[in-house]
């Protein structure tokens, strides 16, 4: 903290010591009170320095351009005498200074070196003409045509708006439009007093039919700007020829008719906007899922009977807002547990049917050309969602998983959400081993436990002979159960 008062104490005192060295009197430049160069006025915004003995050494243009009541851009054009250099530099008030005369030479010497005792600086000047600038004239003549391009287009719009619906702000400070020759009630204006003193209050609020806070209007530092806040993000500066006040229904009308212009309609608008986001998000959020929705497929029950149709099946929540939390962490996991499908009967009648994971059921997704197999079973292991249920007093522990081997005595199957989880199941019991997060260790002595009819395999997996978090080796586990005698 001392070192930054330092710092800025230090800067003070620069500032002060600059401006005690360079004065501007009666069209001369002193240096510590020493006339040093001359400086010509007498073309308005332009100054023309020379040595004392009246060689020229650098033409300055002071140049300007608005681009609304409140923004305005300035900068110096400067030229050598013979016109061939040019270059452009922002005009900066270094000193405290009314005349502009003073300002200019001031910022010519502090930042530009361009005086010294011994008057101009001619190395000083080839370094000014030799540094690339960009073009100020370029850069604010763009932004300001933009502006004014932007100015006169709102005007258009403002003005179609008072024409086709006519906005006003009634007695009781609601908004009305006319809406096919009707007088219609669209929202509502809440306007505070203005506060003396409390230059950054928000005073007035636009409310629409169904009680949302459509815009907001707050004070700036700036005279006549106001800032405006809208209910989707879209915020915008509000520049007005009159102020601010609770009672100035010119300045009210005028921020109402310009909201409309921008596309605020009020009445049902913003929550039909609102619903039309959450469906997109909501759209979003089932694209990025592994959820089947209605997709061509088939069925098999465990009588073996055959469904064809369309499926669906919800293995995740819906993660709308993009936390990442895709499974309950609380309440009971149901999700994964029941499909169901859309199929024809004999007598051609379109019905549904659903199907639990532990009715010994098994469907298959066709998609792209492709077809992916789920077969719903309970598993060994995996305690932690177990008693996760059984605190939400759900005692099935049956989920649907995706098939990636089939052989006749065993497959590998990975859990849809939970990628890193998977489950081998042979076909002499009727639950599979799951293949959790826990560490190889911890894992081998249940696999080794559950193939043990394939004894070498067994034994090899006990003694931790395979890296059970790699894929490739459980399907190597597979093999060989498969090809075991």
């Amino acid at each position: 903290m001392k070192k930054i008062k330092f710092i800025a104490v230090f800067l003070i005192i620069t500032s002060i010591s600059f401006a005690q060295k360079i004065q501007e009197k009666k069209g001369k430049i002193l240096f510590d009170k020493v006339e040093i160069a001359n400086i010509d006025d007498s073309i308005r915004d332009q100054y023309v320095f020379s040595t004392l003995s009246g060689e020229k050494k650098l033409i300055v243009n002071y140049k300007s351009l608005t681009a609304d009541k409140t923004t305005f851009y300035q900068w110096l054009e400067i030229s050598s005498p013979d016109g061939k250099q040019k270059t452009e530099i922002p005009y900066e008030v270094l000193v405290t200074s009314f005349d502009a005369k003073r300002i200019t030479a001031h910022l010519l010497f502090a930042k530009y070196n361009i005086f010294d005792s011994k008057g101009i600086n001619d190395n000083a000047i080839v370094e000014l003409f030799a540094t690339t600038r960009e073009s100020l004239s370029d850069k604010y003549g763009k932004i300001v045509a933009s502006a004014h391009l932007d100015a006169e287009e709102q005007k258009k719009k403002i003005q179609d708006v008072r024409s086709r619906y006519n906005p006003q702000i009634q007695n009781d400070k609601s908004i009305t439009f006319y809406i096919n020759g009707k007088l219609t009630i669209v929202g509502r204006l809440n306007a505070n007093p203005y506060i003396v003193g409390n230059g950054s209050a928000t005073y007035a609020y636009v409310i629409d039919l169904d009680g949302i806070q459509v815009a907001s209007l707050t004070s700036t530092s700036d005279f006549n700007k106001y800032k405006i806040e809208t209910y989707n993000g879209n915020n915008y500066d509000f520049v007005s020829k009159s102020v601010y006040s609770h009672t100035n229904t010119t300045f009210l009308n005028e921020f109402i008719c310009d909201l409309v212009s921008r596309g605020y309609m009020l009445g049902h608008q913003a929550k039909t906007e609102q619903n039309k986001l959450y469906q997109a998000k909501v759209d979003l959020a089932k694209e990025r899922s592994t959820n089947v929705y209605k997709k061509p497929g088939f069925l098999v029950d465990e009588d073996g009977k055959k469904y064809d149709g369309i499926i669906s099946i919800n293995f995740q929540m819906l993660d709308i807002n993009q936390t990442g939390q895709v499974l309950p962490e609380e309440t009971a996991d149901k999700f994964g547990k029941m499909v169901s499908i859309v199929y024809k009967n004999e007598k051609n009648q379109e019905r549904t049917k659903s199907f639990k994971a532990n009715s010994g059921a098994y469907f298959c997704v066709k998609e792209n050309g492709t077809e992916t197999f789920y077969y719903g079973m309970g598993v060994k292991g995996e305690a932690m969602k177990k008693l996760q249920n059984i605190s939400n007093f759900s005692f099935d522990n049956s989920y649907f998983y995706k098939l990636l081997v089939k052989e006749d005595k065993i497959m590998l199957l990975q859990d849809p959400v939970e990628t890193e989880k998977y489950v081998i199941k042979i076909t002499t019991d009727n639950k599979g081993q799951m293949i959790d997060r826990r560490e190889t260790e911890n894992l081998s002595d249940s696999l080794s436990e559950y193939l043990k009819a394939c004894q070498n395999l067994a034994n090899d997996i006990k003694n931790n002979q395979f890296d059970l978090k790699i894929e490739d080796n459980l399907k190597t586990i597979v093999t060989e159960y498969q090809n075991c005698k």
